[in-house]
């Protein structure tokens, strides 16, 4: 197994860029470049963690001084950015959602399939210990046959109507392009692929701030061929939160609790339970399987460029589902 490291540049270092930085971090790289749209933000990573500031993500992939970006700005540039990348030969850990359309989705897997440059999607929850031993339960028949999944990715997002979040023109769209992403992906890690899918959106006023141009709250329901129905819940607007993942089988049910981070099992007949699961930070591992694809010490990205077409694909079946494309 090869000990290099890639040269690494960050596009978007506030938000989920600092969590990049962070991961990278404990993987043993210092970043070789950094951008970000606000200078202050730009500043800061640079003062934090070293590298060489860049005006734009343009810029710092023409740079040629990196190996690798991760991309870290808000969906709408997603797509172009990937493309800008691959197209220059540099490997690419996209952050969610691949693209905002289809048909950008799909012209990203287009050019990586054209320059066969590496492209990693950033589902961070497939590496998510308790994720991995909840998927092992099922494919060991420990749940029988699933008949169900619940997902609710759910909190409070303060001021949601003065960041780019509600902004469709960036966003993409509101809750569900925002949490439901993940859980659309972990459905499909899960389950394979829905045959169906429909959606109900929706933004009110209330006492947490004015309706948005996006939804605020909304709810996925899928089903597979196989009969695994799916429901996929998200809100910006629930305080108290929740951040769940549950599946129901004729042998027996689990729960995923983010907030404790804890798996508990119910076998069929029986009573709710821990279950042992080792410690790891899903960030961290998302980037060491990414370095090891880098390598060519592990052959595939577990979550593929490919998924993050499918993904997006079934989020525009959803909101037109709810009459918000």
């Amino acid at each position: 197994m090869s000990s290099t490291l890639p040269r690494v540049g960050i596009i978007g270092a506030g938000g989920i860029g600092k969590t990049h930085l962070r991961a990278w971090a404990a993987n043993g790289v210092t970043p070789t470049a950094i951008t970000d749209a606000k200078p202050e933000i730009l500043a800061e990573a640079i003062a934090a963690h070293g590298g060489q500031a860049y005006e734009t993500g343009f810029d710092l992939i023409a740079s040629g001084t990196v190996d690798v970006v991760s991309i870290c700005t808000p969906p709408a540039f997603h797509a172009g950015l990937a493309i800008a990348a691959l197209e220059a030969g540099v490997a690419v850990l996209c952050e969610k959602p691949l693209a905002t359309t289809v048909d950008d989705a799909e012209r990203v897997a287009a050019v990586a399939g054209e320059t066969g440059v590496l492209i990693a999607m950033g589902f961070c929850h497939r590496f998510q210990p308790h994720i991995e031993k909840l998927k092992a339960m099922i494919d060991e028949g420990q749940l029988g046959t699933v008949r169900g999944f619940r997902n609710r990715f759910a909190g409070h997002l303060k001021n949601a109507e003065g960041i780019w979040f509600s902004n469709p023109r960036i966003s993409g769209g509101g809750a569900l392009i925002d949490t439901s992403v993940h859980s659309v992906d972990l459905f499909r890690y899960l389950f394979g692929d829905p045959d169906r899918v429909e959606a109900l959106t929706s933004t009110v006023a209330t006492d947490l701030g004015p309706a948005l141009e996006v939804e605020d709250t909304g709810v996925i329901v899928l089903r597979t061929a196989a009969g695994v129905i799916g429901v996929i819940e998200a809100s910006w607007k629930t305080p108290s939160g929740e951040w769940t993942v549950s599946v129901f089988g004729t042998g027996g049910s689990a729960t995923v609790n983010y907030a404790d981070n804890t798996l508990r099992y119910c076998p069929a007949g029986g009573a709710w339970g821990g279950v042992e699961v080792e410690d790891g930070d899903r960030f961290v591992r998302e980037i060491t399987s990414f370095i090891d694809c880098w390598r060519g010490d592990q052959a595939a990205p577990r979550a593929t460029v490919h998924d993050g077409v499918a993904a997006t694909r079934i989020l525009a079946n959803a909101y037109a589902s709810a009459g918000s494309a």
